[in-house]
């Protein structure tokens, strides 16, 4: 095995201009990993990248692109294979939402199939033999609860997610041996912005079971990770669901995440029309 002599290595990590992506981001910062972050355009990336050098005296990167687009994908793989040494991949960018199946555009739905399983796939597969050259490297891949089992007016967002598990345990024994270590990361509810912390709330007490900050779990993915952990689940009460899961019958499950969902819409319907008849 070839091992890079180059003190100069980056760690990769997608989604990283807000949420878990850039706490993440800031957790490596803060243990003195050169970044190379990858955001969609508009993000304000290139501001929060001169914020890490100037913190923590680090190299960082800001890459603008959109990782559904096949093309850019792949332009971003070689640009970074010609360019950088990189030891550490974070497969952090997704999407999802809470929506009826019927109502939700097919160009939604095929956005979370490319972002969430696609681009993970790709980027994985186009960097593999890079990551393969350093004596030890890391591949860490943001599952989620919902890989555990299906999820009424959510649909396509679990189902990527459990494709993200899967295809993470598969790839982690396939490797095993070669220096590279593949870890899934699966956390539930995260408070990331105001948006999202109204959703929860219209979930109901059942819906904030588990809730964690960014900002905690990024602590927790990179601690795990670099105590050789392959599956991580964040937060104890997380812990707990993943066992209720695994031993409540699913026509149980799907009933009460039925009832969780419906009334996150119902909410959400109401105060839209309240809304729309305010203005």
């Amino acid at each position: 095995m070839k091992t890079i002599e180059n003190k100069q290595l980056f760690t990769l990590i997608t989604g990283a201009s807000a949420g878990l992506g850039k706490q993440i981001a800031i957790e490596y910062a803060g243990r003195h990993k050169n970044l190379i972050l990858v955001a969609l355009p508009g993000w304000n990336l290139h501001h929060f990248c001169d914020e890490l050098i100037l913190l923590y005296g680090i190299q960082a990167i800001g890459i603008e692109c959109d990782l559904t687009i096949e093309t850019s994908l792949n332009d971003l793989a070689e640009y970074i294979l010609k360019n950088f040494s990189v030891n550490q991949l974070v497969n952090n960018a997704g999407i999802g939402g809470t929506m009826r199946f019927e109502e939700a555009s097919c160009e939604y739905l095929d956005k979370i199939i490319h972002l969430n399983i696609r681009a993970t796939t790709m980027l994985t597969r186009l960097l593999l033999p890079e990551l393969k050259k350093h004596e030890k490297a890391l591949i860490i891949n943001i599952a989620s609860m919902a890989s555990y089992g299906p999820i009424p007016y959510k649909t396509i967002y679990p189902a990527s997610k459990a494709f993200i598990y899967s295809f993470s345990r598969g790839l982690s024994e396939e490797l095993r041996g070669t220096g590279v270590k593949v870890v899934v990361v699966n956390p539930g509810q995260i408070n990331t912005n105001s948006e999202v912390a109204s959703r929860i709330t219209c979930q109901g007490f059942l819906g904030r079971i588990g809730l964690l900050t960014a900002r905690s779990i990024a602590s927790i993915v990179v601690s795990s990770a670099e105590r050789g952990k392959e599956v991580v689940i964040p937060g104890f009460l997380n812990k707990i669901n993943r066992w209720l899961i695994r031993w409540t019958p699913e026509f149980l499950r799907l009933h009460l995440l039925e009832r969780i969902f419906r009334r996150e819409l119902t909410i959400r319907e109401i105060f839209n029309k309240h809304s729309m008849q305010a203005a």
